[in-house]
């Protein structure tokens, strides 16, 4: 009789904390992120800094900005299916890079990427992926 009763007084416990707990909310998912970093190809440029999102819809977002803060460029593009993409950089703030990359997303997950633009936006660039793109613990890349 003590088990039934000890049973029903936890199921009675169990429900009210159910009913008057706020409910779960699943976090939602962090888009897959990139970061890597890479030399102009023109001497004496500072190097190029990025960090991106690709949201599932194959959008892409993100900043860049040169080594020695002298700009931030904003960058928008778009992922294929078939791993390649394309996305432009539009000045933000100061002499940010200006320009338009292509490139091509591996087998191994790295991204190769070609930037053709102004002054010293131009470079191959090789980015690592980001498991979690709101922490710099395992930001990687350079220059391919």
């Amino acid at each position: 009789m003590r088990l039934k009763l000890l049973m029903g007084t936890l199921a009675a416990g169990a429900f009210v904390i159910g009913t008057y707990s706020p409910p779960s909310v699943a976090a939602a998912p962090v888009p897959q992120g990139f970061s890597g970093h890479a030399e102009s190809a023109v001497p004496g440029c500072p190097y190029l800094a990025w960090r991106l999102a690709r949201a599932a819809n194959g959008n892409i977002t993100g900043i860049t900005y040169y080594s020695d803060l002298s700009g931030v460029s904003m960058v928008h593009g778009q992922a294929n299916p078939n791993g390649t993409f394309t996305m432009s950089l539009t000045s933000s703030m100061g002499k940010g890079p200006v320009g338009t990359v292509t490139g091509r997303r591996s087998a191994n997950g790295t991204v190769e990427a070609d930037l053709k633009g102004q002054g010293c936006a131009n470079m191959h660039l090789t980015m690592q992926p980001l498991t979690d793109i709101n922490h710099w613990t395992n930001a990687g890349g350079g220059a391919g």
